[in-house]
């Protein structure tokens, strides 16, 4: 075992808490990081309390159908948003188009939205009870996947990505099974591994020498034994008082102090 392997054998579980928490931070910052977004809800909460769908317009009161319409409004929009963070993340990945993720994100976002709607419904003393659990899931997954395509098409169009340049001379050393987009390079003695989207492999020659044959991918040596490709930075994290990238492998890579400057000038640290 190295001793970057060693000095990050017990960070999962911290990696995984310090995860989380940065999602649900993001998640929420992008659903009322702006005043408009905040009035969009707002605008929402009081169109279906004067409206009052699904029947409410007669079960409750004018008071009580605004306020338990906010309720719904506020109380499902952070779940559906984790969802919607958290697959449109991985849709990145995958390179999956809005048509495949939005209603992905919707099925699975109808599932905590129902949860909630059903507590509130209750604490008016309007229980859902069994028999209308599917109706009412049947709802809520409609309702997302409306507002997700009709929000997402009223977005920004993505930019058309730019093609891939020439294959580095670096990938000719590998078997060809192991050939596809560069991720990382890792120095073990006298070898380099290098870690592509089709797995790794051992290279023996110096780790300066594998930097300047992967030149062609842009990327930067963030640490002593690390080298790693910009495209294939996820996150920046703090562990344990230690910054570290997280990869599309999943892998962590420690950041050494020294190299900060270089990794941000080439677009690595974010």
């Amino acid at each position: 075992m190295t001793h970057t392997q060693a000095e990050f054998r017990e960070m999962p579980a911290g990696i995984a808490n310090n995860t989380l928490r940065a999602v649900f931070a993001e998640a929420v910052a992008e659903l009322l990081g702006t005043r408009r977004r905040v009035c969009v809800l707002v605008l929402i909460a009081l169109l279906t309390g004067l409206v009052g769908p699904f029947g409410t317009d007669m079960h409750f009161l004018e008071v009580q159908r605004y306020l338990y319409w906010a309720l719904i409004v506020f109380g499902t929009a952070i779940p559906v948003q984790l969802v919607f963070f958290s697959v449109e993340r991985v849709s990145r990945r995958m390179n999956w188009s809005a048509l495949v993720w939005v209603p992905i994100a919707s099925v699975v976002a109808a599932l905590p939205a129902m949860a909630v709607v059903n507590v509130i419904a209750c604490a008016f003393g309007s229980c859902i009870g069994r028999a209308g659990m599917t109706e009412l899931y049947l709802q809520c997954a409609v309702v997302i996947l409306s507002i997700g395509t009709m929000v997402k098409l009223l977005s920004p169009r993505e930019a058309i990505p730019i093609p891939a340049p020439s294959e580095p001379v670096l990938l000719h050393r590998l078997p060809g099974a192991r050939r596809g987009q560069l991720i990382r390079l890792a120095a073990q003695d006298h070898y380099v591994e290098v870690i592509t989207d089709q797995g790794r492999s051992l290279v023996a020659m110096r780790f300066k020498d594998a930097i300047e044959e992967a030149g062609q991918v842009g990327g930067a040596q963030v640490h002593r034994s690390h080298w790693v490709a910009r495209e294939a930075v996820v996150a920046r994290r703090t562990v344990s008082g230690k910054v570290v990238l997280e990869l599309t492998d999943g892998s962590l890579v420690p950041i050494g102090r020294t190299f900060r400057r270089k990794a941000s000038d080439a677009g690595v640290l974010f």
